[in-house]
């Protein structure tokens, strides 16, 4: 195969972005359930693969979808199609919390299915209490990600390519501030109050933001030598592990993994050749992904409730967190996010 078949532009589908998010979501899945455990260990920043996924957003929606968004489809129109290729992932994660909730007897019937439909129109908690959606803690990210490309189709697409890399710096300094003024950079998991209602707008933005700047370089045609595949998607699990022991606070910790490490990493990623015997798993695993990152942590506090906190319940609840994914993975359409390499 010549070098031109094998680079990343030449491949319809950038299917390693597929595994990198799979990656991600496993690791948001051993963080949780070392907290909920209380098992401690490597996986205790896994949060901030969080914000790969805003960064992936940008990348890929510029890579794919921007120059359509030029074409003058409305902002509206594309967040709702935006919203219903999400709404699966709302409705499963809201599905299980809920009948977790009935269970336990968390409210009366009425008020919790009066909760379960306002999740479901993705109406976050304005209660300043509990998480940011009433049943399933990761659906806030969602919330974040239909934001932010509805910014995108209204204003971003239009801002030029210097002028989004100057963004992205003053939404880095922005991080910087709420970052040092929180603690750490878990901004967003919270319902919002009237004094931290803003406080996820430049964990998203700057993420998201620096995604687009890639994206547009990228569509340019900007190339850098490839990392080794295996090395490229070895590389996040590794830097992951590494943050905890870091001699750092976790303010330090956090904006070092955001800001220098992730958008690197990801490039690289986006950079690996991995062979196209590998597309159909790693696209399996970016779909299964979905399902797993809304599911998982209802089965994992559920199952912690009900059989104790041991680490043989720990590993019982990742299989069974896992296997109920794969169940809804089969039972409910999931659109993969697009990474398809044009121009």
């Amino acid at each position: 195969m010549s070098e031109q078949a094998t680079t990343p532009a030449a491949h319809q589908r950038m299917f390693q972005l597929d595994g990198l998010r799979g990656i991600a979501a496993f690791m948001i899945v051993f963080y949780h359930l070392s907290i909920v455990y209380g098992l401690g260990g490597p996986f205790a920043r896994g949060y901030l693969f969080v914000d790969l996924f805003f960064l992936l957003s940008g990348f890929v929606l510029t890579v794919s979808t921007e120059k359509k968004l030029n074409t003058g489809i409305g902002a509206a129109e594309f967040t709702f199609a935006r919203f219903k290729r999400l709404w699966p992932l709302v409705a499963v994660g809201a599905g299980v919390a809920v009948i977790r909730a009935f269970v336990i007897g968390m409210a009366d019937p009425l008020t919790l299915l009066w909760w379960l439909a306002l999740d479901l129109l993705m109406i976050p908690s304005l209660a300043g209490t509990g998480p940011f959606y009433r049943y399933n803690g990761p659906q806030w990210t969602l919330f974040y990600e239909l934001l932010a490309n509805f910014l995108h189709a209204l204003v971003l697409k239009r801002v030029g390519t210097k002028a989004m890399l100057a963004l992205a710096i003053c939404m880095g300094a922005w991080l910087i501030y709420t970052v040092r003024l929180h603690g750490a950079d878990t901004m967003g998991v919270n319902a919002p109050t009237w004094a931290t209602w803003w406080n996820a707008l430049p964990r998203v933005g700057f993420s998201y933001v620096l995604g687009v700047w890639i994206g547009r370089k990228y569509r340019e045609g900007f190339r850098t030598p490839s990392l080794p595949w295996w090395l490229a998607l070895a590389v996040p699990v590794l830097g992951i592990m590494a943050v905890p022991y870091l001699p750092l606070g976790k303010v330090a910790g956090d904006l070092l993994f955001v800001m220098a490490f992730l958008p690197p990493m990801m490039w690289a990623v986006a950079m690996a050749q991995p062979p196209l015997a590998l597309r159909g798993a790693m696209e399996w695993l970016g779909t299964f992904s979905l399902p797993l990152y809304c599911v998982h942590l209802t089965v994992l506090v559920w199952m912690s409730e009900v059989f104790g906190r041991t680490a043989q319940v720990a590993l019982l609840a990742l299989l069974a967190a896992m296997m109920l994914s794969w169940v809804f993975s089969k039972l409910v359409s999931f659109a993969s996010k697009p990474t398809v390499a044009k121009g």
